[in-house]
């Protein structure tokens, strides 16, 4: 049963032979009218103060949920982004693995290219040495046959006339292969 300040304060008590002072009844009443009221209003104010408490916490808590909502999306987006640079640090180094390979092969090509055309080089010049050697051996057996001859005869003009020839189809054989050498050396390495 409730019992309210007001209900104390207006509270009788029937009087009886040699019973209680009803001047010290009232002051009790009234002392314990008081104190309930007090504790009325300090339980009210803690009321008012709780429900506040609760709209914080409730507010807090709400706070919480949007902060975990944001981590998670934060948590994703960077999930994402360090996917995507992974894929294309892999692409960078698949495409660069590539490029490596595509030059290494255009190194190797370039390479065989160089040591066909020096292969090729030694082959002309070891013709050209020996197409030399056999025009200074032809000159100088003219050379011996031009010094046996005797200085007072002229000479023949039929044999100047072979020696010249000779000497010429020489020069001429000498060009042809330098010549030849020369171009298709150019067209090799053009």
């Amino acid at each position: 049963m409730k019992v309210t300040p007001l209900e104390i304060r207006q509270q009788q008590f029937p009087l009886r032979f040699r019973g209680l002072d009803p001047t010290e009844v009232d002051k009790f009443l009234e002392l314990v009218a008081g104190e309930m009221e007090e504790l009325i209003r300090e339980n009210g104010r803690l009321r008012e103060g709780m429900t506040r408490k609760d709209q914080e916490l409730q507010r807090m808590q709400q706070g919480e949920e949007e902060l975990k909502k944001a981590l998670a999306t934060i948590q994703q987006i960077r999930d994402e982004w360090i996917g995507r640079a992974e894929k294309q640090a892999e692409q960078v180094l698949i495409d660069s693995e590539q490029r490596a390979k595509q030059t290494l092969l255009e190194a190797e090509k370039r390479l065989e290219s160089l040591q066909s055309d020096m292969q090729e080089l030694r082959q002309q010049r070891r013709q050209l040495l020996s197409q030399m050697r056999g025009m200074l051996e032809q000159h100088l057996r003219l050379l011996d046959a031009t010094e046996s001859e005797p200085a007072e005869t002229p000479p023949a003009e039929g044999a100047n006339a072979d020696l010249t020839k000779s000497i010429l189809a020489t020069s001429e054989a000498s060009k042809d292969a330098t010549g030849r050498g020369r171009g298709s050396h150019r067209e090799g390495s053009g």
